[in-house]
């Protein structure tokens, strides 16, 4: 075993508080400048401090979240990008320039006119209203938003702020409602610290230089320096990934005009409808279960009287919607005080949702005819630009959504797989316990060992959800007594072993090997300048 020395100070050479300060300063400084997140529906200091100090540590905990999410993000903007160049040239120029005093984008229009034009320069033939990445990132973050006013049940006006989502941007190109933007509009909104990044690019360049040196001198690198190393990695590819995307941004810009109050209440209207009728859906299963449940217990006690079961919630198109809501007669809407608050704001909002449902089929739309035939949704709207959601890439067990094989799935194994790999790479390094030192190579395996788990989940609901007989073992929930805990298990070690490599690192410098404080000999690195 090498020679060991406790905490040492660092006045006569490199010290125990010099390794923490280089490592943290490095790993925070990496951190806070990589995660770009998404513009707040409504921007508050304290709680936009807390969010981003929450997402700092989900990227020091959980990087592939973050990662995932961030490639995602790229790809949709890539997307939207080519739908809007796809329809801008073939959009109505409605949008006159931004005033510097103010946030509001107006697109007016003065009656249902079809006649279409090109939006870019026929003087010149120029892109100038094309989009770049730059800006379609900005929209997938947030960038747009939507009012919507309405009276509620007391009399009193509200009003609906939502954040334009991917194809409610699409559909708004399409029409010839979405305002000109230019990519140097967003680079003046964006807060970059371009001192800061140059400070942090410094910063893990001289770290790099640092652990290659140590290497290169079989000098020992701690499990900080080395948990460090892995991260720096991980922010030089999230930097990579986010190039393009403004960072800390904090207002949206809010579309206004006559036409867009219309457009904007018909995407409430048909969110708001949706959501509502998920939630007959869900209301529909309980009181189907209760009624089969009472009728067993009906029979069992020899009783034959006759209840009708539960009506199955009916999926109406959104004229047929608007119609209903827009009617003057609404008792069959069955008001009182009990019910949904989304009853009224969709009887509030259906007049002016109508008139948006035919100034979008006058410009050609007609995407909301049989939308709600359709069984994935529109997203228009969004009631928060939502940063990072684990759930939407595994699912959970109370969800039916979300287990399918997914390329999201196959980069967190693959990016647990790497993470767990290089952590191995201290496999024979002496921890002040051989415990410590164990636990670390089963953190290591655990990741390591991730393809297995995830493929196990993905198999385990492709059964559940299979109608194939052979697989009914999976289905009738006898196995759950064994899946559950198991699956629970796993992600209970999973989050430990994350947690650890972060907490044996800092505990481990307690006591390092001797030759962990010794200084670089830069002449021996560089021969050439000595």
């Amino acid at each position: 075993m090498p020679e060991v020395q406790k905490w040492t100070p660092s006045p006569l050479g490199r010290g125990s508080t010099d390794i923490l300060w280089s490592c943290l300063s490095t790993l925070g400084l990496c951190v806070w400048t990589a995660v770009h997140p998404n513009v707040p529906l409504v921007y508050r200091l304290r709680r936009a401090v807390c969010h981003r100090l929450g997402l700092m540590a989900l990227a020091i905990i959980f990087p592939e979240i973050i990662m995932s999410e961030a490639l995602n993000q790229r790809l949709l903007a890539r997307r939207l990008m080519m739908d809007v160049n796809q329809a801008i040239r073939y959009a109505v120029i409605l949008s006159p320039p931004m005033t510097p005093e103010s946030d509001q984008w107006s697109s007016h229009s003065n009656g249902y006119s079809s006649s279409i034009h090109p939006l870019l320069s026929a003087a010149n033939g120029s892109d100038k209203g094309s989009w770049v990445i730059k800006q379609a990132m900005f929209a997938v973050m947030g960038g747009f938003a939507m009012t919507t006013t309405y009276t509620d049940r007391h009399g009193h006006e509200k009003t609906i702020r939502r954040l334009v989502a991917s194809e409610g941007i699409t559909i708004l190109a399409k029409t010839g409602y979405l305002p000109s933007i230019q990519a140097t509009d967003v680079e003046e909104r964006s807060k970059a610290d371009l001192f800061a990044k140059m400070l942090v690019l410094i910063q893990i360049l001289w770290f790099a230089l640092q652990v290659v040196a140590r290497l290169i001198q079989g000098i020992t690198v701690t499990p900080l320096e080395t948990h460090t190393a892995i991260h720096v990695g991980c922010t030089i590819l999230l930097y990579a990934i986010w190039f393009n995307k403004p960072y800390n941004l904090t207002q949206s810009i809010e579309l206004a005009g006559t036409d867009i109050e219309y457009i904007g209440a018909l995407f409430n209207f048909y969110c708001i409808s949706h959501a509502l009728y998920l939630k007959h859906c869900e209301h529909y299963r309980v009181q189907r279960m209760e009624y089969w449940k009472e009728r067993v217990i009906l029979v069992s006690r020899g009783e034959n009287g006759y209840a009708p079961p539960p009506c199955v919630p009916k999926l109406k198109s959104l004229p047929v919607l608007l119609e209903e809501y827009n009617a003057d007669d609404i008792e069959h809407l069955k008001f009182d005080e009990s019910s949904d608050e989304d009853v009224y704001i969709l009887h509030g909002i259906a007049p002016n949702a109508r008139h948006g449902l035919r100034i979008l089929e006058c410009r050609g739309c007609d995407i909301f005819r049989s939308v709600h035939e359709n069984s994935q949704p529109l997203d228009v709207l969004r009631e928060s630009a939502g940063n990072f959601n684990f759930r939407s890439i595994w699912g959970s067990w109370s969800t039916d959504v979300g287990h399918e094989p997914s390329i999201d799935k196959v980069l967190h194994v693959l990016f647990n797989v790497m993470y767990g790999g290089l952590h191995l790479a201290a496999w024979n390094y002496e921890f002040p316990t051989p415990i410590e030192r164990w636990l670390w190579r089963t953190s290591a395996l655990c990741l390591v060992t991730s393809p297995i788990w995830g493929a196990l989940w993905v198999l385990w609901w492709m059964g559940v959800r299979s109608n194939r007989k052979i697989l009914f073992v999976f289905r009738d929930g006898d196995f759950d007594i064994f899946a559950a805990p198991l699956f629970f298990t796993v992600i209970i070690v999973y989050t430990v072993a994350r947690a650890y490599f972060l907490v044996i690192s800092l505990a481990g410098l307690r006591l390092l090997p001797k030759d962990a404080y010794d200084s670089i000999s830069w002449t021996s690195v560089f021969p050439h300048f000595s």
